[in-house]
């Protein structure tokens, strides 16, 4: 039994014909059948030749097999014979259909991409994944029990187009580099959620609030918005809030692994800092050290006093009054009241004097020249390294890996300048928020409390910290989804 050989139709400016796929190569090799001109395949509908799948690779070159005997539309029709003037008209008419509205010319409408290809006031539902012509829900062809879409035009699968749309984008913005308009994006991320930023913010704050325990919660929460923006960020998701998902709490994931990633990221990038300090605030290396505040004004202390003939000024009526004045202003620092008013009037000064602890840095730099060479080295190890830990911790989420500082520097190595320009956004974050809280201590200092500190500033310098945090965690994010195809990340 001979099998049938499928029939295809074309519609040139000579007419409609009607030939086998071979024959119609052979047609599109000479040059009669151009990229323009309609086809159709059996009883689909007619489509660009262009755009049918099984005639691309003739139109890019590719030679066709010897031609067969056509069989015209009707007996009465046979093929022109393809002379000059043909080919010319061809030209001709290919040259009007560029000034011409191609509906005109071909049975089917011209569309964009994201109108139906029949139906130009319909938008896009489905896309063929072969010819790439758009339809609407109504033009798609569905077969199976399954409801698989096919195109009416050449018989392919068809794709949803809103999710090719949202994968070209995705890869466009993926291969777009990493610079200044991703710094934009993550100074905008936090903002798109406005609820869960006045939420996160004012309790991260509050927490701040309550002390030492508050302020290992508060690093928890910190660290566990952080971790989850990177890694969120990192696989394109870039629409998801940077709360963690509460509705299943587990113990482990939301409230160990935080404390975990976060001692890990202490150890990796300051414990070293941390170690030489604590030697030159003990006073483990001598010979240059710095001596307490204390002991500074102890000579001074000593000079206040009072002594014997301070008191016989005080019992003298014919004493000078100048004498006597200042005998009787000894005498009252001696009371417990000026005693306690003094230490509160310390406490207060040294917890609103947010240069404290750079003050107390820059004493132990008096120690032996080979500490502060070791100070410093730490000191800049910590700060370049930091942002990488940050990344390492959030697309790992593993403790043994963050405190390994060989697998952050292999991440730096493949990332290249990326991981140099989200550096740089880093510490430019960072040095604003620290310029935000001199200004906020500044202005709040005289809502100060002895021995509490300046509440408002501590509150409102959390809140602003939260937000710093959030963007410094999407710029580290999206260093790492620009660079995911040399790290190994799967992205959505």
């Amino acid at each position: 039994m001979i099998a049938e050989v499928e029939k295809w139709r074309v519609n040139t400016v000579e007419g409609v014909f009607e030939t086998d796929l071979e024959t119609l190569k052979q047609w599109i090799h000479e040059g009669c059948v151009l990229p323009t001109d309609t086809v159709s395949k059996g009883t689909l509908n007619w489509i660009e030749a262009g755009r049918a799948p099984m005639l691309r690779s003739t139109f890019n070159g590719e030679a066709p097999a010897p031609p067969v005997t056509v069989t015209a539309a009707t007996p009465e029709e046979t093929l022109p014979v393809l002379t000059d003037q043909i080919l010319h008209n061809h030209a001709d008419q290919l040259a009007q259909r560029d000034h011409l509205d191609v509906a005109a010319v071909t049975s089917g409408p011209a569309s964009s991409p994201h109108v139906c290809y029949h139906h130009p006031e319909r938008p896009t539902k489905h896309t063929c994944r072969s010819c790439a012509t758009p339809f609407c829900e109504d033009c798609t062809k569905f077969v199976g029990t399954s409801k698989v879409a096919m195109c009416p035009l050449c018989g392919e699968l068809c794709s949803l187009y809103e999710q090719r749309r949202t994968k070209a984008l995705h890869q466009e913005f993926q291969g777009s580099g990493f610079g200044f308009a991703d710094f934009a994006r993550a100074v905008r991320y936090p903002l798109h959620h406005k609820v869960a930023l006045l939420f996160g913010a004012g309790f991260y704050g509050f927490c701040l609030l309550a002390g030492f325990r508050g302020l290992i919660f508060a690093s928890v929460i910190m660290f566990g918005c952080i971790s989850h923006v990177i890694s969120q960020v990192a696989w394109g998701r870039l629409n998801r809030s940077f709360l963690p998902d509460f509705s299943a709490f587990s113990l482990v994931d939301d409230v160990l692994m935080p404390l975990v990633l976060g001692i890990g990221i202490t150890i990796v990038t300051w414990g070293p800092a941390i170690v030489l300090f604590c030697v030159l605030i003990f006073g483990v290396v001598s010979g240059g050290a710095v001596a307490p505040e204390g002991l500074k004004t102890h000579g001074a202390a000593n000079s206040d006093q009072l002594r014997e003939e301070d008191l016989s000024t005080i019992l003298d009526p014919n004493a000078d009054p100048e004498k006597q004045a200042e005998a009787s202003k000894k005498l009252d620092q001696l009371r417990p009241g000026h005693q306690m008013s003094k230490d509160a009037e310390k406490s207060q000064k040294e917890l609103n004097d947010p240069t404290a602890d750079l003050r107390m840095l820059m004493n132990a730099f008096r120690a032996p020249i080979l500490i502060v060479l070791l100070l410093l080295l730490s000191l800049a190890w910590g700060i370049f390294y930091y942002p990488m830990a940050l990344a390492v911790a959030g697309y790992t989420e593993s403790f043994g890996l963050v405190i390994n500082p060989l697998v952050g520097l292999d991440t730096i190595r493949r990332m290249g300048g990326t991981y140099f320009k989200a550096f740089g956004m880093v510490l430019l974050i960072q040095v604003v928020g620290f310029v935000v809280a001199l200004i906020v201590a500044k202005i709040t200092a005289p809502f100060a409390l002895p021995f509490f500190g300046n509440l408002p500033a501590m509150f409102i310098n959390g809140t602003l910290t939260f937000y710093f945090n959030l963007v410094v965690a999407c710029i580290l994010g999206l260093s790492l989804f620009k660079c995911a195809d040399r790290l190994g990340i799967s992205t959505d």
